[in-house]
């Protein structure tokens, strides 16, 4: 048996702990919310405004996120961040008024960027080397789980007590990954020291810039992350559209949920192929296929509105999706230096719901009965920018190849 350096022990299974039911929590915030904003105000606005205000923190306040993230102990603010969550869950639990919910989403949504960029800070001091891949492909398929079982989990509590009921469940997650923090915190390898700055790097603004410019700094990175970026784009204003597209099959919305099921389950199975992937490719290579990947399940959607053929290439496509996130993260966090992690890791979060935010945006202009030809466009758009993608690659220098796990132990 092989046993990869740093994914032995406790290590591991304490940060899937923290990762899957955080990430539950995370759900079952975002369904109740919106449930209890649609039931309270009977209104779209309300809920739209909900959504919205849930990507807007890490956006804004990318530059204050990454700064605090390199200024005080990452796994300490990790803890911060969870135990805000906890207490905006309860408080909102008795919130009835539009203005009390978009500012509980807001907050949530603030204190999750938070968690998110501090994340990503960890877990290379955690499983550094040769580690990384694997451990960014089973926390990836643990985060989608949670993706998963979270709204079902919060269906299944609002049909039982209420949104009441599922937002005190939600800051229970919050409170379970908290007590596994403490193994997280022992285990931690200690933080490279970061060079003196200049005063214009220490500004949050400059933080901002410093983290964007490093994401961005050259041929490769700047080809990878501008083919995901169209991909992720594109693909939220399909996002939008596909419950319309679907009432082609049904009126009642049922597949458009078998669909979303589907996609799901390539988003668990997708980082497993991705640790196999990952010996013989480079990040930036898989991420854009990835990417190319995603955009061909959403052209072949409006191409062959057959379910059945709909099925298989959402399963694929949520493979991509998901192979897409780890090789991207892998490939940006790989070679970052410690004192940068947590600047580039905001930056990171902010250029990526950048892009969601742009397509939910655009995705207003469109009439519904457009959706088969806005999933048509919209794949095609993701397809030629990955091909483009994949050419400019080709005629750059190869980086090396992710290294192979050292057999350290064998049975």
């Amino acid at each position: 048996m092989t046993v990869v350096p740093g994914l032995r022990g406790w290590r591991l299974p304490a940060v899937l702990v923290a990762l899957l039911i955080s990430t539950v929590g995370d759900e079952i915030a975002t369904v109740a919310l919106a449930l209890r904003g649609a039931t309270a105000t009977q209104t779209t606005v309300v809920v739209s405004a909900q959504f919205v205000a849930s990507l807007l923190p890490g956006i804004l306040f990318a530059s204050w996120i990454g700064r605090l993230a390199e200024r005080y102990r990452s796994d300490g603010l990790l803890a911060a961040a969870l135990a805000g969550e906890a207490v905006i869950a309860v408080a909102a639990s008795g919130a009835d008024r539009s203005y009390l919910l978009i500012g509980a989403t807001v907050l949530l949504g603030a204190l999750g960027a938070i968690a998110q960029t501090c994340v990503m800070v960890l877990v290379p001091r955690l499983f550094p080397g040769p580690a990384l891949v694997r451990a960014n492909s089973i926390l990836e398929s643990t985060r989608n789980a949670g993706y998963v079982a979270g709204p079902l989990l919060a269906g299944g509590l609002v049909a039982l007590g209420g949104t009441r009921l599922a937002l005190l469940a939600d800051a229970a997650t919050f409170v379970i990954a908290l007590a596994a923090m403490p193994l997280i915190t022992a285990s931690l390898a200690p933080p490279e020291p970061a060079p003196p700055e200049s005063p214009a790097e220490d500004r949050p603004a400059g933080a901002l810039r410093d983290g964007l410019s490093w994401l961005w700094r050259n041929g490769t990175p700047r080809i990878t992350l501008s083919v995901v970026f169209v991909t992720i784009a594109t693909t939220s204003v399909g996002n939008v559209m596909l419950p319309f597209f679907t009432q082609r099959f049904d009126r009642e919305g049922a597949a458009y949920g078998v669909l979303l099921a589907c996609w799901s389950v390539g988003l668990v199975i997708g980082p497993m192929l991705l640790m196999r992937l990952a010996r013989t490719g480079r990040m930036a290579v898989l991420a854009v296929g990835s990417a190319t990947t995603i955009g061909a399940a959403y052209l072949v959607t409006g191409l062959v509105p057959v379910l059945l053929a709909l099925l298989v290439f959402n399963v694929i496509g949520g493979m991509a999706n998901a192979m897409q996130n780890v090789s991207l993260r892998t490939a940006v966090m790989a070679d970052c230096p410690d004192h940068k992690r947590g600047r580039v890791g905001a930056a990171y979060g902010a250029t990526l719901q950048t892009a969601v935010a742009t397509g939910f945006a655009s995705a207003a202009l469109f009439p519904a009965d457009w959706a088969r030809g806005v999933l048509l466009v919209g794949g095609a758009i993701a397809v030629l920018a990955g091909s483009i993608g994949l050419l400019l690659l080709s005629r750059r220098p190869a980086d090396a190849p992710v290294a192979e796990p050292a057999e350290v132990a064998a049975e």
